[in-house]
């Protein structure tokens, strides 16, 4: 049986390669994001069909993928640490449709049958003065997850973490004092 990787191919029920391939960063300076490896294949498969899913049933909401895989070249661009697991298929950056971030990342905290690595709410400072949130989720197909939940505040200044969920707003009352 031949095994490949197709662009358009189904990663689960609700999930497929391009919702974690496309990137705007991507298309604008005209890179091939597309994953090389079988096992960066097999680890979005994972990540899609043991912890994506089972979140967006939770979630009773659609859970809309802002960015996944990324090659070297585009996590570079993209600022991500060399170590970074979208490199290799076990992460994902998504919002989910009509619910707030922070209300979504502290219900998926309390499922213990998930068996994520990461799960992060980002908060990301824009120039304009608001604030965008988006949840971080990893999982490891062939490793211990280790269920760590964080909140990360990124701004022009530098980035900031902190374990557990944390709102924006406490956050800005806990700077300003």
């Amino acid at each position: 049986m031949c095994v490949g990787i197709y662009p358009s191919m189904a990663l689960s029920d609700n999930f497929r390669l391009p919702y974690f391939t496309k990137s705007q960063t991507a298309e604008k300076l005209g890179l091939y994001n597309i994953p090389r490896e079988v096992s960066e294949v097999a680890n979005l498969k994972a990540l899609c069909e043991r912890v994506l899913e089972p979140f967006e049933a939770r979630l009773k909401g659609r859970v809309r993928i802002v960015s996944g895989f990324r090659t070297q070249t585009l996590n570079r661009l993209m600022g991500g640490p060399r170590d970074s697991q979208h490199l290799l298929g076990e992460a994902a950056d998504f919002i989910v449709e009509g619910m707030p971030a922070y209300t979504a990342v502290f219900t998926l905290a309390a499922q213990s049958d998930i068996p994520f690595d990461r799960l992060r709410l980002a908060h990301r400072a824009c120039r304009d003065g608001s604030t965008k949130s988006y949840i971080h989720v990893s999982h490891r197909r062939m490793d211990d997850n280790g269920g760590l939940v964080e909140t990360v505040f990124q701004t022009g200044e530098g980035r900031r973490t902190l374990k557990g969920i944390h709102s924006v707003e406490a956050e800005n009352s806990a700077t300003a004092s």
